[in-house]
């Protein structure tokens, strides 16, 4: 969230779903506290929500014709929760740099991935698991990741949230020497693959910041 406005880490307050409906926004804080900014997965959720109602257009453009948007100084932002409700006393809003930040965090991830998937000759059917780690991955409503292109669209039940898989993985190496030995023999099999330099890296980071037809 460093990079966004009203970006916060995952704690008390932090806008943690979004979802939109005829009505208006409907926002869920951790510990249900008022809200004071957006965390992680509640700006992934958020720009899904944009995108879906049609917010924000394939490019990211925010339409200044919706509904919830407003003229700022360096062009248009969407209000997620009114100043009369969030924990600070002023609106917490979805710029349009922040949509682009988003656009750019999200196309380096997935042109990263049609990258690996090229180099190794992998078609995304074939792809048995995606582990999604971290407190960030534990938290991503996966609908809304798979909505906005940030990962591909495969079934939901491919993908396994496992939560802090470092922290879990230096427990098992530290505890045992048949799992030290494995992670050895992982390590091994592994290869790097710089990005920048595989053929057509570049065109496809371009075309993973547009948002996934509907």
């Amino acid at each position: 969230g460093a990079h966004i406005r009203d970006g916060m880490r995952a704690s008390t307050g932090a806008i943690e779903a979004v979802k939109i409906t005829a009505a208006g926004v409907q926002i869920k804080t951790i510990d249900d506290a008022p809200p004071v900014g957006v965390c992680g997965s509640g700006i992934v959720d958020a720009i899904a929500e944009m995108y879906r109602w049609g917010v924000i257009n394939n490019r990211g453009r925010i339409n200044r014709e919706a509904p919830g948007v407003r003229k700022n100084e360096n062009g248009y932002e969407f209000i997620l929760a009114p100043a009369a409700i969030s924990g600070t006393g002023r609106d917490i809003v979805i710029t349009q740099a922040d949509v682009n930040e988003i656009q750019l965090a999200k196309g380096a991830i997935a042109s990263g991935l049609e990258t690996l998937m090229a180099a190794t000759g992998t078609a995304p059917e074939e792809i048995e698991e995606v582990i999604v780690a971290g407190a960030f991955g534990t938290y991503l409503n996966l609908d809304s990741a798979l909505a906005i292109g940030l990962l591909p669209r495969l079934p939901n039940a491919r993908y396994v949230q496992v939560g802090n898989a470092a922290g879990v993985g230096a427990k098992m190496a530290l505890l045992s020497l048949k799992e030290r030995r494995r992670a050895q023999q992982i390590m091994q099999r592994t290869g790097y693959i710089e990005l920048t330099t595989q053929e057509g890296f570049t065109s496809r980071f371009a075309m993973s910041m547009l948002f996934p037809k509907k």
